[in-house]
């Protein structure tokens, strides 16, 4: 065989989760061929997360970048969004050296996982992301991120049309909890959660750090809506609803967030939020495979018994959970005010 070919062979024990016939292959490979060298770190990278060892894996996946700044050329699909990406250097970001919801400093590696591979990535972000565990709360926090995440998202959103029956859905859910009509909406993103809250008689206002989203609401659609931090935005009204969808998992600190939440509910307020849950059955049944893992922009990965605790902490008492059918392993929560 060929020294490709016999790269592609380790591809397919790696596949297989043939890990140690996968590792001698590469080793090999990168002792006798040293154009392939900084290909085989990178997988050998991904080996030792997989078999538990994610600081060796954040070594060679930095090893392999930066060997070959280019590496995502040859080993991504030619229909891959981060094809063309360009390694130039490690970035400063900060660093978590505690849990964001208990403050333990138990925080241990956990994952380690190569960011372009995944959509959703910016060149803004170092490509390599490690996941810490908390062992206290049960809770996932990233290592490094930037300190200003949504500086560098200014994508724009439409309507996807095929979410209007999802929220009418869960607004109706809501509905069960409360009899008020003011909804208050964190992230609005493409409208669509305000949209068919508008049709359904809710008295809607929204939130974003992203002016672009905002823009959209007021000028196509007429919604209310303002551009600003969630947890920096004064309110003078309380909300009997207020809406979290796929946020607090981008947030670098939820505690506060959800906090600034309870502060915004009407007494019988109240809460749904959706994020992902890193221990959800989805999760569990396709380990490292799930892509939640590599989302650049999310700084928290809770689990229920963290998310339950967090809400807990902040005065909330959940009271419904479901499985989330807009995401694979994302949960829904429903919490009113503990003393409600």
């Amino acid at each position: 065989m060929t020294p490709i070919e016999e790269f592609s062979s380790a591809d397919a024990l790696l596949n297989k989760c043939a890990y140690d016939e996968a590792t001698a292959v590469y080793l090999k490979l990168r002792a006798q061929h040293s154009e392939l060298a900084a290909f085989c770190d990178y997988r050998l990278a991904t080996i030792s997360n997989n078999t538990g060892d994610p600081m060796t894996a954040c070594d060679l996946y930095y090893k392999a970048f930066t060997a070959r700044p280019n590496l995502a050329l040859n080993l991504y699909g030619e229909s891959h969004l981060n094809r063309n990406y360009v390694y130039e250097g490690k970035k400063e970001e900060k660093e978590s050296t505690s849990c964001p919801l208990c403050n333990s400093s138990e925080i241990t590696p956990k994952w380690c996982y190569s960011l372009p591979e995944a959509g959703g990535f910016s060149s803004v972000f170092n490509p390599i992301r490690v996941w810490m565990y908390c062992n206290q709360c049960h809770h996932m926090v990233a290592r490094h991120y930037p300190e200003n995440l949504f500086i560098y998202n200014d994508e724009e959103r439409s309507p996807n049309t095929a979410f209007f029956s999802y929220y009418s859905s869960i607004l109706s859910k809501i509905a069960q909890y409360t009899s008020g009509i003011t909804l208050f909406e964190v992230g609005i993103g493409g409208c669509e959660c305000l949209l068919v809250a508008q049709e359904m008689g809710f008295d809607t206002f929204g939130i974003d750090v992203i002016d672009k989203h905002v823009q959209m609401a007021r000028d196509k659609f007429g919604l209310n809506a303002v551009t600003a931090d969630f947890v920096e935005y004064q309110s003078k009204s309380k909300y009997d609803i207020l809406i979290m969808g796929d946020v607090i998992e981008h947030v670098s600190n939820p505690v506060a967030a959800i906090q600034k939440a309870n502060s915004m509910l009407a007494d019988n307020g109240v809460l749904w939020v959706s994020t992902p849950n890193f221990d959800s059955a989805f999760s569990v049944a396709v380990g490292h495979n799930d892509p939640m893992k590599k989302q650049a922009f999310h700084l928290n990965y809770f689990s229920r018994y963290s998310f339950f605790m967090l809400l807990e902490m902040c005065g909330l008492a959940p009271v419904d959970y479901c499985v989330s059918s807009h995401y694979n392993g994302s949960m829904e929560v429903i919490a009113v005010k503990a003393n409600s």
